[in-house]
């Protein structure tokens, strides 16, 4: 996978532990797990790279909503690189997030939902 799209994907992951506009370390330690265990086919800087960009998002204090659109503009702009199967890998690391601290709350349900229905609109 190329160096933009895991950039890509610590913006994604960011947005949604950050939907709520805290980060707690419950989410940042599944991060890492997901990443782990459903990301294993990527080498292990890959997914430093994915990590990298969540925290330098993070350092910064990147709105939840800007660095979620980032990636959905990549995505429309990327169709061709997200399979079924990929999709399926991002949402499901998205929902381990999401549930890691006090399950989900309505503003990370929020995100998933969205990212959800972007997937869809892809051919």
């Amino acid at each position: 996978m190329n160096k933009d799209f895991l950039i890509h994907l610590g913006h994604v992951f960011y947005a949604i532990a950050k939907a709520d506009d805290k980060l707690s370390f419950e989410e940042y330690t599944k991060l890492s797990e997901s990443l782990d265990k459903r990301w294993q086919h990527l080498a292990e800087p890959d997914r430093e790279l994915i990590t990298n960009q969540f925290n330098a998002l993070q350092k910064v204090n990147t709105p939840a909503e800007d660095s979620f659109s980032t990636f959905i503009e990549f995505v429309h702009g990327n169709s061709k690189l997200f399979t079924k199967q990929l999709k399926k890998s991002i949402l499901k690391t998205a929902n381990d997030i999401a549930y890691s601290f006090a399950k989900i709350n309505k503003s990370e349900l929020n995100f998933v939902a969205k990212l959800s229905l972007e997937f869809k609109k892809l051919p």
